[in-house]
């Protein structure tokens, strides 16, 4: 990213951090990723206690298996813009929760205004609820995996990905269709 848009991720990042519009915040807050080098966009669900405490997206089980996966396919961290479709933990219990639509409808403003700074050629789309923060569409991502997605309103191109948290519930197959959609991505961006 160039030196404008890196001023405007960190003013982004001060407001980002005071934000109170929903009740989530009681739950503790995450902040976008983002280096100098970041040039494309992962969007995530929401973060987790791991996420909370360490104040870095995918950092727990789900982003080793995620970031395990982008290295065999050339990526690592600092190219990425990783934003949450909701910025603070969602807790159910002691557990980590869900976000509801109306909490992602009400970060939404935040992803909007990442990514139209960054202007990135690719969006890569981790799960339902990201799938449904950029197309609207919150179920069936199972089906849709790997796919490409042009025409979207941030003018980049979208592939759609389970969460990697598919590699911790399903195994082989969540490591093998999480593969395949990075490298769905890869093509994208190559």
């Amino acid at each position: 990213m160039n030196s404008t848009q890196y001023r405007m991720i960190h003013l982004l990042d001060v407001q980002i951090q005071r934000c109170k519009q929903c009740d989530l915040h009681n739950g503790g807050r995450c902040k976008p990723y983002f280096t100098k080098e970041s040039r494309n966009v992962i969007l995530g669900e929401s973060p987790g206690k791991n996420e909370v405490e360490n104040n870095m997206p995918f950092c727990g089980m789900a982003g080793y298996h995620l970031w395990d996966i982008m290295k065999l396919h050339g990526f690592y961290r600092e190219q990425f813009l990783i934003i949450n479709s909701v910025n603070c933990r969602p807790v159910d219990g002691n557990k980590n929760g869900k976000p509801t639509y109306e909490q992602i409808n009400t970060c939404k403003k935040w992803v909007r205004k990442y990514i139209k700074v960054l202007q990135p050629k690719a969006i890569l789309s981790l799960g339902n609820y990201a799938m449904y923060n950029i197309l609207g569409e919150s179920q069936g991502i199972m089906n849709m995996n790997g796919l490409h997605v042009k025409g979207n309103e941030y003018e980049s191109n979208v592939i759609l990905s389970i969460h990697p948290s598919m590699c911790i519930y399903r195994g082989e197959l969540g490591k093998k269709m999480l593969s395949y959609s990075i490298g769905k991505f890869k093509e994208v961006v190559l």
